[in-house]
Formats: structure tokens, sequence, C-alpha cells
């Protein structure tokens, strides 16, 4: 198991955007996170739909403030923050974490797109955020893993609210850089700058497809204060100013999880509820069946 990121892999992510790195858990410590979900698939009915651009629920829940369970444990692993810490080269704190489920069949796709834009929005000055992707399920072509556009961080950011130059620049960074299909198996994670175009495709498959993303900011690049903006594909999430402010990690060992030092998976968690009322602008959020 590798838990430490060497001089290239963060040459990897300087120049790609992103570096994979294999076996950054062992799937037996994430095992525990993954029966739970497999008990509980609605994750304590806090799983709700964000809708893609033809009006498919992706499942989705989202919190701020980590607990002793594996979800609020994992965000504060020596591990995950050195590792961030390396990538960013300075301090940094939890930004947001969320599980994601691509159920077998599950035709949404995560509409391509850079994290930043909505973070912007937020009032952060500078893209000095990472987020972290961890495989609970292996993640294959089929059931819809992760795509990235290498080198994408490197464009700047892009105006989504566009849509007709979106489609054309992210046409031309496609065609330019090439696609990148993350597959990872359970226990793989994917460190992703936050200007690196993203998304993922519906799953073909009849296996599912559960991901564990942990987002982290640097703490010099707290947002400016009444410096918001709409963020009208970040207002869904819930996630309020005070949310988003600088908060100490309290740091836990990296057996947290072998030695079973945590209350629950995800019971102890309080889970974001989503704002569903918004304008025809606004990305959507909606209740699952």
């Amino acid at each position: 198991m590798s838990t430490l990121l060497n001089k290239s892999d963060i040459e990897a992510y300087e120049r790609d955007g992103y570096v994979r790195i294999r076996g950054f858990f062992d799937a037996s410590e994430l095992e525990p996170l993954l029966a739970a979900y497999r008990e509980d698939p609605s994750v304590r009915g806090s799983l709700y739909g964000m809708m893609d651009r033809d009006g498919a629920p992706h499942p989705i829940c989202i919190w701020t403030e980590l607990a002793d369970d594996i979800i609020g444990l994992v965000p504060r692993m020596e591990r995950m923050v050195n590792a961030t810490e390396a990538l960013l080269t300075e301090p940094c704190y939890h930004w947001h974490s969320k599980i994601t489920v691509k159920p077998p069949g599950c035709v949404a796709l995560i509409d391509w797109h850079q994290d930043f834009a909505s973070w912007y929005d937020d009032g952060v000055p500078f893209p000095k955020l990472v987020t972290v992707g961890i495989a609970v399920e292996p993640a294959t072509r089929e059931n819809g893993c992760l795509q990235l556009v290498p080198g994408s961080h490197l464009i700047g950011k892009m105006d989504y609210l566009d849509t007709d130059n979106f489609e054309r620049r992210l046409e031309n960074a496609q065609k330019t850089l090439g696609l990148v299909h993350c597959e990872m198996n359970a226990g793989d994670a994917v460190f992703f700058h936050c200007n690196t175009l993203h998304g993922s495709a519906s799953n073909n498959s009849d296996t599912s497809r559960l991901m564990l993303f942990v987002s982290y900011n640097a703490v010099s690049n707290e947002p400016i204060p009444d410096a918001q903006g709409a963020n009208e594909d970040g207002q869904f999430m819930n996630i309020s100013a005070e949310d988003r402010l600088s908060k100490p990690l309290e740091r836990v060992s990296d057996d947290v999880l072998r030695r079973k030092q945590f209350k629950s998976a995800f019971n102890h968690t309080a889970f974001k509820k989503p704002v569903t009322d918004l304008g025809d602008t606004f990305q959507q959020a909606v209740e699952l069946p």
C-alpha cells in the first residue's frame, strides 16, 4: 500500500492536473463503508439526485463537518492531508466531501466541468484546491469511471455560462490534450486540480460504482468576505459562507481504519440537505424515489 507521493507523482500532477495512486488505501480498509452502503443504499436517506443536462438524476450526498465515522475520518487521515499539502505546497483544510453512486444501469452523466468555476463563486481568490477521488468499488469504463482531460488545468477558468463557447473549448481541449478514462480498483485514489476538466458517463454495466470524493482548500485561499457570486452550479449543495471558512484539521493516524477506530460508517455525519427550488438556470437537485 502506497501512502506517500514521490517526486514523479508530484511532477505528474503539475504537468497533467491529476495523478492516480494505485493502492492508496487497502481495499479492506474501505470494506466496512461498502458493506454499510449495501445494507443502506440510501445512506440514511441522504442521497439525492443531481440532475444532468438531460434531466437524469445522479445520486450524491455532501457534508462539510467531519465526524468520527469512516467518512469523517478519511479526510483527516495523515496520508490524505500530507499528500494534498505536498501538491498544494502549503497547509490545507477540508472544503467538503461527497459520496457519488452510479447504480447498475444509471443513465445520468456528470457533465464536463471544472470545479473552480463553482468554487470561484464561493469567493476563493486562487485555484488552490485539490480533490481526492477514492474508489470504494472498482471504477471501469463500463460503469462510468471518472474521465479527465490531462493538462486542462493550465487552460485557466473557463466560462461555463457561455455554453456554446464552453463546448467549443472543451472539444478543442479533448482534441489537443486527449481524454483519460480513470479506471481504478477499490482502494485506488486520484488527486486532481480544481481547474482540471472532468466528467463521467452512464453506467452501462450490471455493477455499481461507489466513489468517495474529498476536496481541500489551501488555508491561504480562504474565501474573500462578501465576494460570492450566484454560483449557479453549486447553490443546490446548500453550503453556507461560514461552512467555507478555514477550520483546523484534526489529523488522525493512518491506521485508524485498520484498527476500526470509527463509530460507524456514515451514521454520525450531518449531511447537507439540498436546495430544490432554484431557478431554471441553476444546477438542479431532486429527491430520489
